[in-house]
């Protein structure tokens, strides 16, 4: 196990061509990847090497994210995103060099309604969805409507609720809401896709870096909210309001309800890995929770009430919905441009960041010329490591 971040260095020396190492240690974030930090004269660098075939799936799309992250979109944002330097060939999958983006890291459940972070993450966020729409239709990142978000949510219950295991009260809840017209008739940003505490790094107030770019996509902004629901409906609604001041956005309202709604679909999707890899105990635990929510509306029972409930509009939505025709296409519609729509995550561009470089004649790493999006590699197991590895 000792030879591993040394295994690692030198794979790292492979991916980046010229880089000298000065010193390694091991660094643990995640199970799914080997891992290493790799000091260099100037700076620290992370080497990750997937183990499963999910992992290498998750690494791709993180690849194609911070790729679509030029440099200027990246100049508008207020917090670092890793860069990618590098990678090569590991057994037969890959390793993948970026800069390492260290900080200090909290947990979602301490934030409070009066935290000094409520600040820089609601501008972290909408600086993100503030980034221009080109971002993901030049990088190759999945666009999606307002309704194509809202029959993959519709989905996803249908999905559920096909376990049999979902409680009809909340069934009917989640129904109601993605049901509701109104609710729906937004314009898509550009949306970071998976955050949450765990990928945010702070320091001296602010928010210093954003990991895990997976699920860049042009998408649902409440989804980025979503996580804030850990910390209480209190810590949401003070982030709305200061995210309300950072851009001019849609009825906060309609917002903080959906945020709500994805917050509790997370359970769903929690449910489903569980009946898909036969894990008793995630099925037990996600059944746990549902049941909670049976008998109260919960964050989203109260949220749905507000966003629905007959206020004064202002004179801005007022003209907002005068000028909005919604048109709901059918949830169950089989047409192929929905079942083009994966609930998970599409890729439908060829990129050179799917598979692993291979070298040239002169020995630098280089595209393989015949790789394309839809190669899938083998999941990476003990024997498929290099030697040193396993060891």
């Amino acid at each position: 196990m000792a030879s591993i971040p040394f295994t690692l260095a030198a794979l790292s020396t492979s991916a980046v061509p010229g880089l000298v190492v000065f010193g390694v240690r091991e660094h643990e974030s995640d199970d799914s990847f080997v891992s290493a930090i790799v000091a260099t004269e100037d700076d620290e660098l992370l080497v990750r090497v997937p183990r499963t075939h999910q992992a290498e799936v998750q690494q791709s799309a993180e690849l194609l994210g911070l790729a679509a992250l030029t440099e200027g979109p990246r100049s508008r944002l207020p917090f670092a995103a890793p860069t990618t330097l590098g990678m090569t060939r590991a057994g037969e999958t890959r390793a993948v060099v970026t800069s390492f983006l260290d900080g200090a890291r909290f947990e979602a459940d301490e934030l409070t309604d009066d935290s000094h972070l409520l600040q820089p993450i609601a501008e972290a966020i909408a600086a993100i969805h503030e980034l221009p729409l080109t971002v993901a239709q030049h990088g190759g990142l999945p666009v999606r409507s307002a309704q194509d978000l809202r029959v993959l949510a519709t989905r996803l219950v249908d999905r559920a609720d096909a376990t049999r295991l979902l409680p009809e009260t909340v069934r009917r809840r989640w129904t109601h809401v993605l049901e509701t017209s109104d609710l729906w008739d937004f314009s898509p940003t550009m949306v970071h896709g998976s955050l949450d505490a765990e990928l945010i790094r702070v320091g001296d107030g602010a928010v210093t870096a954003v990991l895990g770019w997976s699920e860049c996509s042009v998408g649902d902004p409440a989804t980025d909210l979503a996580w804030l629901l850990a910390g209480g409906p209190e810590v949401l609604d003070g982030v709305i309001a200061r995210y309300a001041r950072a851009r001019n956005s849609e009825s906060l309202s309609h917002l903080r309800a959906r945020a709500a709604l994805y917050h509790e679909l997370e359970v769903a999707r929690w449910l489903l890995h569980g009946t898909e890899t036969h894990d008793q105990a995630v099925i037990d635990d996600a059944v746990t929770m549902l049941d909670r929510m049976v008998g109260t509306g919960g964050a989203l029972g109260a949220a749905f009430t507000a966003a629905v409930a007959a206020a004064p509009l202002s004179s801005e939505e007022v003209i907002a919905l005068l000028d909005q025709t919604p048109q709901v296409e059918d949830a169950q519609s089989d047409t192929a441009a929905f079942e083009a729509l994966d609930e998970d995550r599409m890729f439908g561009v060829d990129t050179d960041f799917i598979e692993p470089l291979t070298e040239d004649a002169d020995g630098d790493p280089s595209p393989a010329a015949d790789d394309t999006a839809d190669q899938v590699t083998a999941p990476l197991s003990d024997d498929d490591l290099p030697r040193d590895l396993t060891r």
